[in-house]
């Protein structure tokens, strides 16, 4: 048997060799399987990880793909098969591409494998509104105009639940008024603003305000405020 048929023999073992090796060089070490692939803003990423044996240690990220930074770190319970759920926290993640990475101490080697989900808006906010006094009478004695106040008081919800930390800017729309122009939501979603005007005459103002929340359509609402002014 000449060389060229020696060595024509001898690639083809090679190629069948990497054939037959290549899918346990490149498949996975260990199986990520990720519930939905799409999570809302304030929702749950449920996964379940499978090992061919128990691990003695497992750490599951999870990253921004577009800033390449880690959002979130925590470590998992050894066992074969491990269901996991990280809260998609709002103020904490972004809306787009993200990353679960898993890494895994198996048999003494450290081992890491990925998968890949996406995080969308949350549903929108809903805002009421209330006025603690709707109407005001003041009576205008020895000056030329009266200061008048109220209180406008605002509730941040989402699904009826209450929504903590939403940011609310408000502006008040009538002459020589003003608002508390901006504060955020207590625990029960609650928030209240400071208003003011100098009147004159008759007036009727508008206190407009706004809800927003990273995530979230932005909510909107108004309520009005009349002043009857009395003069002696």
């Amino acid at each position: 048997m000449n060389s060229k048929i020696l060595m024509a023999v001898a690639l083809n073992l090679i190629f069948v060799a990497i054939l037959l090796i290549w899918p346990l060089m490149s498949s996975p070490k260990f199986m990520i399987s990720i519930e939905e692939k799409t999570v809302p803003l304030g929702g749950k990423l449920n996964f379940t990880i499978s090992f061919p044996s128990t691990p003695s240690k497992v750490t599951a990220e999870v990253i921004d793909a577009e800033l390449n930074r880690t959002v979130y770190i925590t470590s998992l319970p050894s066992s074969r098969e491990i269901n996991g759920s990280i809260g998609i926290e709002e103020g904490k993640y972004r809306i787009g591409f993200h990353i679960l990475r898993i890494r895994a101490t198996l048999n003494g080697q450290d081992i890491t494998e990925e998968s890949y989900f996406s995080v969308f808006g949350a549903p929108p906010l809903e805002l009421e509104l209330k006025v603690e006094n709707p109407v005001l009478t003041v009576r205008i004695t020895n000056s030329t105009y009266a200061e008048v106040r109220d209180r406008v008081y605002a509730r941040v919800t989402m699904g009826g639940k209450p929504v903590e930390n939403a940011k609310l800017l408000a502006v008040s729309l009538g002459s020589n008024s003003t608002v508390t122009e901006y504060v955020r939501t207590d625990g029960d979603g609650r928030a209240s603003l400071e208003w003011r005007a100098n009147v004159t005459e008759n007036s009727t103002f508008r206190v407009v305000v706004q809800a927003m929340k990273p995530g979230h359509p932005i909510a909107s609402g108004n309520v009005t405020i009349e002043v009857i002014v009395k003069k002696d």
